[in-house]
């Protein structure tokens, strides 16, 4: 028994941690992004242009580990639609409105309101998905998730902006349709493949908006290219370890370590840029989303061993 809980924990619970500890860094790696690259909080190409580098580069990253691992990279034609849109709403939607709104926000407030995809991937499977409704579990998280979400307004405009926190939120409601459309496409496909080129194709079109829009980088320096390919390593990696994970546990199972991502983010937010997050407002946002993804994605297992969610 002891040696089987030691494996699990090597092959399941470290991987996940690792993999929401990458995911919790990426907010306050961004904010990092634009003070090291001198990016102006109103400059929104040039905020645009920064994240076409780190998704197109994460995209080539992605393809080229499939394709050591023997992977075909070149996607045929019938591929091309669910890459464009699972692109359309995991890149390009989602993250014009993440980078733009995150300026305007703390990081620990951008990694607690960017939890909220998950309650909007259940709401959206449950109105599109006839074999995954709402069960009162997954409501009840839901119902945690988003009294977070009002917790985090209750400040009036400091504590809740449209531009800010607004578009944060946004970019969760196109991350939870974003789930949906991977859920249709991506079955009987293979799933580096389609993120590969879904985030590459979305990096060019970030980076070429941003491009074309007059956006630059206002300064290029060591530690700025440092913390631009740890973002890249970090999708990279995190994905990767992550589509393995799915693949060789249930996903209830794996999904369940999602509500780290925000605790991870509050803490890097704090080591990072710091910030105080030891607000009472703060913590009990956390708590609630936090415990609203735990709640929604819990599964239990029967004495016969039947799943219940």
């Amino acid at each position: 028994m002891k040696e089987q809980k030691a494996a699990l924990a090597r092959q399941l619970y470290m991987p996940a941690i690792l993999c929401t500890a990458l995911w919790g860094s990426a907010a306050p790696c961004i904010k990092k992004g634009y003070e090291l690259f001198a990016i102006a909080a109103d400059a929104s190409f040039s905020q645009l242009l920064f994240a076409g580098w780190r998704f197109a580069l994460a995209g080539v990253l992605v393809l080229i580990v499939a394709k050591c691992k023997g992977h075909r990279i070149l996607p045929v034609r019938s591929e091309w639609k669910p890459i464009l849109w699972i692109s359309l709403f995991q890149s390009m939607i989602q993250y014009v409105c993440y980078y733009i709104g995150l300026s305007a926000t703390t990081g620990t407030k951008g990694a607690v309101l960017s939890g909220t995809q998950t309650f909007f991937a259940l709401i959206f499977a449950h109105l599109f998905l006839k074999n995954d409704k709402l069960t009162r579990r997954k409501a009840l998280g839901c119902v945690c998730g988003f009294a977070g979400v009002l917790v985090l307004g209750l400040g009036g405009l400091n504590g809740f902006n449209l531009m800010g926190d607004g578009l944060v939120l946004l970019s969760a409601v196109s991350a939870g349709a974003g789930a949906l459309v991977s859920r249709i496409f991506t079955p009987g496909r293979d799933p580096m493949l389609l993120t590969g080129w879904q985030l590459l194709l979305g990096g060019l079109l970030l980076g070429g908006i941003g491009l074309a829009g007059g956006g630059r980088l206002g300064a290029v320096t060591q530690n700025g290219v440092l913390l631009l390919g740890y973002m890249i390593v970090l999708s990279a990696a995190a994905f990767t370890i992550w589509t393995a994970l799915l693949g060789k546990y249930p996903v209830g199972r794996v999904s369940l370590f999602c509500f780290l991502i925000p605790v991870f983010g509050a803490i890097f937010s704090a080591l990072v840029l710091g910030e105080n997050i030891f607000t009472l407002r703060n913590l009990a946002a956390l708590a609630l989303v936090s415990g609203g993804i735990a709640i929604a994605n819990y599964v239990r297992e029967t004495k016969t061993g039947e799943k219940q969610a």
